[in-house]
C-alpha cells in the first residue's frame, strides 16, 4: 500500500470536541471562501492539532490514573530494539542522520539479542516487537537471522520494521517479509517519486495481496521540518512545553545495541538510561528505580525531565 501523508487529512470526532474547539473549526469552515488557500490550510492544521493534543491528553490522563496511579502499572506493549546505532539517511529532521550523529558505533552482541528474545518468549509476549529505533536497520547483515529468531522464539508478538528502503533488494524484502507482521518503507525524496528498488517491491506486492497488506511504502520528503524529536531536531527548533503528559515511557521500551534502556524513542542520543539489560531482565528493567523516578517526574508535566521539555510528541495510548 503505498502512503502519501500530504494527502491524508484527520477528522474531528464532534462529539469528543469542546465546544470552544467546534466554534473555531466551523468559524473557519464557513469563512474558508474568503481565505487565500494557504490560509486556510495553516488554520485547519491548527485546529487539529489543538483537537489532537486535547483527545489524546485526555486519554493519556486516563491511562495514568487507571494504572500509574494505582501502582499497577502493566508490562510494556512496545519494545524496540536497535541492533545498530546507525543510519545511511540524509534526512535534515533526524539527530542522527549520517551527518549529525554524535554516537560511537555500536553493533548488538548477538547473546544479548537472543537474551532479549527469549525472555519475551517466556513471557508468551504479545505486543509490538520492533527490530530498529533510530537506526536503518538493513545496516546489520545479521537482521534477517535476527528476525528469523524472533518470530520463532516469540510467534505471537506484532513484529514490525521501518527503513528507509535504500538497502533492501526484492530478493531481501522475498525473505524478511515471511518474517513479520508489517514493513514500513520510508521512500525519501522531495518528488514523492519512489526509488526504483521500492518500485520493484511495490510491483511484486501487487501480484500477492497477502503480502501486499503487510506493506506500506510511505512517500515522504527529506527536506521538511517534523517534530522535535525531545527539542534535538538539526531543523526544528520550536521550544514550547506541551502542557500534558506522555505515554511512552508507561509503556514503550526502548533497547540501545550495549544493551541500555532508553527513556523512549526520542531519546535518539541514548542520554537517559533506565537500566542495563546486561545485568538485569526485562520485568527488572521496566520497574528500575531510575524508571520510576522518570515517570514520577514526567506525570506531573513535561518541564521536569529534560527531554522531554521541548519535545512535541503525543503518542496514542491507545497504539502503544
Amino acid at each position: 500500500m503505498i502512503v502519501n501523508q500530504y494527502k491524508i487529512k484527520s477528522g474531528m470526532n464532534f462529539d469528543e470536541t469542546p465546544i470552544w474547539l467546534y466554534i473555531l473549526w466551523k468559524i473557519g469552515f464557513t469563512c474558508n471562501k474568503c481565505f487565500p488557500n494557504e490560509k486556510y490550510a495553516l488554520y485547519e492544521k491548527w485546529i487539529l492539532k489543538k483537537y489532537r493534543q486535547l483527545i489524546l491528553a485526555k486519554e493519556t490522563d486516563c491511562y495514568l490514573k487507571k494504572y500509574y496511579d494505582k501502582r499497577s502499572l502493566p508490562m510494556f506493549t512496545s519494545i524496540e530494539i536497535e541492533v545498530i546505532n546507525r543510519c545511511n539517511g540524509e534526512c535534515p529532521f533526524c539527530p542522527v542522520n549520517r551527518y549529525a550523529d554524535i554516537r560511537k558505533l555500536k553493533k548488538m552482541d548477538e547473546k544479548l539479542f537472543f537474551k532479549i528474545i527469549n525472555e519475551l518468549g517466556e513471557m508468551n509476549y504479545t505486543g509490538r516487537l520492533a527490530l530498529h529505533s533510530n537506526n536503518e536497520p538493513l545496516l546489520d547483515s545479521r537482521i534477517i537471522d535476527f528476525a528469523k529468531y524472533a518470530r520463532e522464539k516469540v510467534p505471537n508478538a506484532y513484529i514490525y520494521m521501518y527503513t528507509n528502503g535504500t538497502l533492501l533488494t526484492l530478493d531481501k524484502f522475498k525473505i524478511i517479509i515471511s518474517l513479520l507482521d508489517k514493513i514500513i518503507i520510508d521512500n525519501y525524496n522531495d518528488e514523492l517519486e519512489m526509488h526504483k528498488n521500492v518500485q520493484d517491491i511495490h510491483n511484486y506486492c501487487k501480484q500477492n495481496k497477502n503480502i501486499d497488506r503487510k506493506v506500506e511504502i510511505h512517500l515522504r520528503k527529506i527536506h521538511e521540518v517534523l517534530s522535535t524529536r525531545g527539542g534535538q531536531s538539526p531543523n526544528n527548533n520550536r521550544r514550547k512545553t506541551i502542557k500534558m503528559s506522555c505515554i511512552l515511557p508507561y509503556k514503550q521500551m526502548v533497547v540501545r545495541p550495549d544493551g541500555k534502556i532508553s527513556l523512549c524513542c526520542n531519546d535518539a542520543y541514548g542520554k537517559n538510561t533506565m537500566a542495563d539489560l546486561n545485568r538485569m531482565t526485562l520485568k527488572e528493567a521496566w520497574y528500575s528505580a531510575q524508571y520510576e523516578r522518570a515517570r514520577k517526574l514526567l506525570r506531573s508535566g513535561r518541564t521536569q525531565i529534560r527531554l522531554c521539555k521541548y519535545c512535541d510528541t503525543m503518542p496514542n495510548p491507545k497504539t502503544y
